[in-house]
């Protein structure tokens, strides 16, 4: 099944790129509907939202029906919602659908990873590394060559190039195994409860949670922060420092190296949380070249965070579906609180109390996680 793995990860690399290619692209949608910039801003906030609750409905479904089908049916409709949306001009309508492309995004992601760790058990520390350098890298390619495709073309064909991928990308999975021979038909929803009430795995979700909110807290604030301090700065020079996206794929790609040269998953979560918190200090000197220089310490720490947590979760559940649904739930609910809580205490105090919040934060979850180290050495 290890021919799997190729599909697996372009899927992954296609998703995040169809999720993010908007982004880029709203003033050019904001032109187009005919709608200001805070309406066109529903386009991703009506994207991500769903990301924040549905993983743990999709986990709970992967337990107890195929998830060959799942997928399946989540790459088509996502594709065919994507292109739906884009054949009006009505803003609404675009909305509309783009909300329930939304509702197949988490199916598909919670699937993916469910595969990854379904297919090799003795791999599952490397090949969740793979799906996090995936991610990484379709999010970095939605928003570049969706642009570059924008511009080349128009919106309407980056957006509907990215969904007829994703149609491909079904008609491939039709073709292999169903990885669906160990399906629970007695699994309920109390299940998630009875992880939620031990502390092993807890705590491992709030740290995913506590993680993804101080992500987000930095990369959704910096482009104010540096519109404040450089006045002259350009859109290019903003979006340059975004360059630090990509050391994600070097760290998930290295993460079995690193995992070496620390002795362990739990060391190396550690240096992971040290890495971070050192980016967010870091991020509080008011210097371009040195704000760009941040977010590559600053990333690395988190994705080194973010393969770690999530191997560690599926190595403690048996039931993959719902490591993953659990994982996907709590990171991304703290990306959506990430992205808009940190906004009223930045407006009032300041970005160095942003950075210095976020760091206390980091602080809090790497003391807990010390404090239970007894569950991860």
């Amino acid at each position: 099944m290890k021919a799997l793995k190729i599909p697996i990860i372009f899927t992954a690399i296609l998703t995040l790129a169809l999720t993010y290619a908007p982004q880029p692209l709203a003033p050019a949608l904001a032109k187009y509907f005919k709608t200001n910039l805070y309406e066109i801003s529903w386009v991703m906030s009506v994207t991500l939202i769903p990301l924040a609750f549905a993983p743990i409905v999709y986990g709970y479904l992967l337990e107890k029906f195929s998830l060959k089908k799942i997928l399946i049916y989540s790459l088509f409709f996502c594709a065919l919602f994507q292109m739906i949306a884009n054949s009006s001009d009505d803003f609404y309508f675009f909305l509309t659908f783009r909300f329930l492309q939304s509702l197949c995004i988490p199916a598909i992601l919670t699937a993916l990873l469910t595969l990854l760790t379904r297919i090799e058990s003795e791999n599952i520390q490397k090949n969740i590394a793979l799906y996090v350098g995936a991610t990484t890298l379709g999010g970095f390619i939605g928003r570049v060559f969706g642009s570059y495709l924008s511009d080349l073309f128009s919106w309407h064909f980056a957006l509907n190039f990215f969904a007829f991928l994703m149609f491909i990308c079904a008609l491939v999975f039709c073709f292999f195994k169903d990885l669906s021979s160990n399906l629970n038909s007695n699994i309920s929803v109390k299940d998630f409860m009875v992880y939620l009430s031990r502390n092993e795995f807890l705590v491992l979700l709030i740290c995913v949670f506590v993680m993804f909110f101080s992500f987000q807290s930095i990369v959704s604030f910096l482009p104010f922060h540096l519109k404040e301090s450089f006045v002259n700065i350009t859109q290019t020079q903003i979006g340059l420092v975004y360059l630090g996206f990509l050391t994600g794929i070097l760290s998930s790609l290295l993460i079995q190296k690193t995992i070496k040269i620390l002795k362990s998953k739990f060391n190396t979560a550690v240096f992971g949380f040290l890495v971070f918190i050192a980016g967010c200090l870091s991020m509080m000197i008011t210097h371009f070249l040195w704000s760009f220089v941040s977010m590559f310490i600053f990333c690395s720490g988190m994705f080194i965070c973010h393969c770690i947590f999530s191997a560690l979760l599926n190595l403690k559940i048996h039931q993959k579906g719902l490591a993953n649904g659990l994982y996907l739930t709590f990171y991304y609910s703290g990306g959506v609180m990430g992205s808009v809580i940190p906004g009223f205490y930045y407006e009032i105090l300041g970005w160095n109390f942003l950075c210095i919040f976020t760091i206390l934060l980091l602080l809090c979850a790497l003391t807990l996680f010390l404090k239970f180290k007894k569950f991860y050495v």
